[in-house]
């Protein structure tokens, strides 16, 4: 009788289909055993059996992209799946959320500061501020060592200053020498009353609410409640009517002294030094030069929201590239931001593309939206600026850059050798 128990135990036990953990399953494609078996172990670490839920396996999935883009290890792939996993839980979409990604891929952060981040990118963008200033604004500021509640109390004094007409770029930079660092533990008097300082206390209607809501932000921080962002949606509609405003259609306010935040940006209205002289024909475009040029680049180190040889982002580098003396694309032509890129001369499909067009990528779960921008240097390849390697040259054809690819656009006329 035993024999048989046993025997039928047995049958039982082999019978039933073994299935594969749909987290790791998510990771191995991409990370090796040991190094998927880490990432699932930290996540379930700090989210314990939520980490198996349909809710974080989506936000799994959707990091992927971004951690391989990033370059970032398994440690801080999981850290980023448990910030996001709390910023959602706080009331952001994945998509709001996912623009901290790059600001904090290579720090350490909390996942409250990370959810200020977030925030912050959402309403300054909701609110039209400029995207070379708000990426700019929240990189200084991390250099800085400012934590997330004051990134967001800065960024709430730039939508301020553009209901009362101030210059984003320098008001930025005004902020910036101004706010204190740590607004998360500190009164909030102390941030009400930069706030005011920056902007001379010229406050409108809309101003004032955006000050009030940031306190009760801050009120909140001595509660632990779910949703605690759901305040913030509350000024929504003021951010929406920021963001209509358009800065030259109005007086201008007597204009800051204070130095831009981005070189070479000028505020919409305000005279701009001389255009320098554009290259005679920059139309037509030598692809032998263009290669010259952005060979010249390669190996320069990654640095966010930065457009220099001694460190670039992927915008950064295109825009250098193209206003290169030497190619002669007038700066007034190009944005140094990824999205104004993204509406320069035509479009033209993957097969079509040849030397001097831009390539552009996503690693969003929205696929229109565009997170990386490169430089196609002939029909094979492109040069980028990579979050890992610096500006390198890659494939045009690699796999991951096909499913990942959004557009191109063509800024030349004709291409010769």
């Amino acid at each position: 009788m035993r024999v048989r128990i046993l025997t039928v135990s047995l049958l039982l036990l082999f019978s039933v289909p073994l299935f594969a953990d749909p987290f790791e399953d998510l990771l191995k494609s991409d990370w090796d055993k040991s190094q998927t078996l880490l990432i699932k172990n930290s996540v379930f670490q700090k989210l314990g059996q939520r980490a198996g839920s349909k809710e974080v396996l989506k936000i799994t999935k959707n990091v992927i992209p971004w951690a391989i883009l990033e370059g970032v290890s398994p440690e801080k792939t999981a850290e980023l799946i448990v910030n996001l996993d709390f910023a959602v839980k706080e009331g952001l979409t994945f998509e709001e959320a996912e623009d901290a990604i790059p600001v904090v891929s290579k720090r350490e952060l909390s996942k409250e500061d990370f959810s200020y981040i977030g925030l912050y990118f959402k309403e300054t963008k909701k609110a039209g501020i400029r995207e070379e200033v708000r990426n700019r604004f929240v990189e200084a500021a991390m250099e800085k060592k400012w934590d997330g509640f004051s990134v967001l109390a800065g960024g709430r004094a730039l939508i301020a200053g553009k209901l009362v007409d101030f210059p984003e770029n320098r008001l930025a930079s005004k902020i910036l020498a101004q706010f204190p660092s740590k607004g998360r533990s500190i009164p909030f008097a102390k941030i009400e009353s930069s706030f005011k300082s920056v902007l001379d206390s010229k406050l409108d209607g809309a101003s004032t609410i955006l000050l009030s809501n940031l306190k009760k932000l801050h009120e909140g921080e001595k509660v632990s409640s779910p949703q605690k962002f759901a305040s913030a949606r509350s000024v929504e509609t003021s951010l929406e009517e920021v963001g209509g405003i358009v800065i030259g259609d109005r007086p201008r306010i007597e204009p800051l002294p204070d130095p831009p935040l981005v070189p070479n940006l000028p505020e919409p209205g305000e005279p701009t030094e001389p255009d320098k002289p554009s290259k005679e024909g920059w139309e037509t475009l030598s692809s032998s030069i263009l290669q010259k040029v952005a060979k010249e680049w390669v190996g320069t180190p990654y640095k966010w929201a930065n457009a220099a040889k001694t460190g670039t982002d992927c915008s950064g580098f295109t825009f250098r590239v193209l206003t290169d003396g030497r190619i002669g694309v007038p700066e007034k032509m190009v944005s140094r931001a990824s999205s104004a890129q993204t509406k320069m001369g035509t479009g033209v499909s993957h097969n079509e593309m040849r030397s001097g067009d831009l390539i552009f990528f996503s690693a969003s779960p929205n696929q229109s939206k565009v997170t990386h921008v490169g430089m196609v240097l002939n029909g094979e390849e492109f040069a980028h600026a990579s979050s890992t390697r610096g500006v390198v040259i890659d494939k045009i054809r690699m796999k991951w850059w096909i499913d990942r690819f959004v557009l191109s656009r063509r800024v030349f006329k004709k291409v010769v050798n």
